[in-house]
């Protein structure tokens, strides 16, 4: 699982990273994401992520361990599902956050890409977590 160290509190990082609708500015390509409902993430809380008006992928938060362990379901309209998991672990001085995602099911037809999708998930995680990075050290303001 990529991963990267963030100076930033163990909490700060924890909480940002719950909170997918901010997954939007970190994804490796242009996508939006609106929660389904008012208040804070929840295991069962379910979102929306769309890119570029195709229809939306449904999210729906899976697990959430505080300060430690969060995880989501993506099941995309093309009926793949993919698993994410974030964690985080508190450093002498900041966090280091780990980010992986697998694909769970996938239609018989499209079996094939499952390959290639593992083969390519390496490059577009880095680039959430350096996205993820820079947001959390940009200075306040």
């Amino acid at each position: 699982m990529p991963s990267i160290h963030i100076n930033a509190p163990t909490e700060q990082v924890f909480e940002a990273m719950c909170d997918l609708t901010r997954h939007a500015k970190w994804a490796a390509h242009d996508i939006s994401i609106e929660a389904s409902q008012e208040g804070p993430p929840a295991v069962g809380s379910t979102y929306a992520s769309s890119h570029q008006g195709k229809t939306p992928d449904q999210l729906t938060v899976t697990e959430m361990r505080p300060n430690e362990r969060f995880s989501f379901r993506s099941v995309m309209a093309n009926k793949w599902e993919l698993d994410f998991t974030m964690t985080v672990s508190q450093q002498v001085e900041g966090t280091l956050v780990t980010r992986g995602g697998k694909v769970t099911k996938i239609p018989l037809l499209m079996a094939p890409m499952k390959l290639l999708v593992a083969m390519a998930s390496g490059g577009p995680e880095k680039k959430f977590l350096n996205n993820m990075k820079a947001e959390l050290e940009a200075p306040a303001g």
